[in-house]
């Protein structure tokens, strides 16, 4: 019986493990299949949180400002950070271009803006803002991915019919399958 219940645990947490990796799989979908007509910003007056909740395709209007600019190298890839006028650092931007002189002339930033807690390694960039440059990045900020423009891929969808297909073999395995009930032989 204590047998039964265990295994009965472990299938349902299997299920909810698959689950989760459907629904990470979500907000990502709902911004590529989302409007491709960027939410205009041109001050800092329009960073406001019931304009941008989640991951808005946006235009920034500003300049670009490298003070406090720096590289982050994870998993082999250099993510590069800096501010722009005039929102300081209320918008942070990232982009995986190498920054040269051409992009001191950039007055307009194209990308996925979300609140920046919400960004991944939201908490070591804002360390990294805190110990290098003595600036804190306010709960009100947002991050800017530049170039980050809605569009399915293949690889998001697929990924999802997987782990769905994933969760409803499984579920027939564990739940629906009817197993042999002939007696054994003796």
């Amino acid at each position: 019986m204590i047998l039964r219940a265990v295994l009965t645990f472990l299938k349902i947490f299997l299920l909810l493990i698959v689950a989760f990796m459907a629904w990470m799989q979500v907000p990502e979908l709902v911004y590529d299949f989302g409007s491709r007509t960027p939410l205009e910003i041109n001050d800092p007056s329009q960073l406001t949180g019931s304009k941008i909740g989640g991951a808005t395709f946006a235009s920034v209007a500003g300049t670009p400002d490298f003070t406090n600019a720096f590289v982050y190298r994870r998993y082999g890839l250099d993510h590069h950070y800096f501010t722009v006028e005039p929102y300081g650092v209320r918008l942070v931007v990232r982009t995986y271009d190498e920054i040269d002189e051409d992009w001191r002339h950039l007055t307009r930033f194209l990308g996925r803006m979300r609140p920046f807690d919400q960004q991944p390694f939201s908490r070591y960039i804002a360390a990294i803002y805190l110990d290098r440059f003595g600036v804190s990045i306010p709960p009100d900020a947002y991050f800017l991915a530049l170039d980050d423009v809605p569009g399915p891929s293949g690889w998001q969808i697929g990924g999802l019919i997987l782990s769905g297909t994933i969760w409803l073999v499984l579920f027939w395995l564990f739940f629906l399958r009817k197993r042999n009930l002939r007696p054994r032989r003796a």
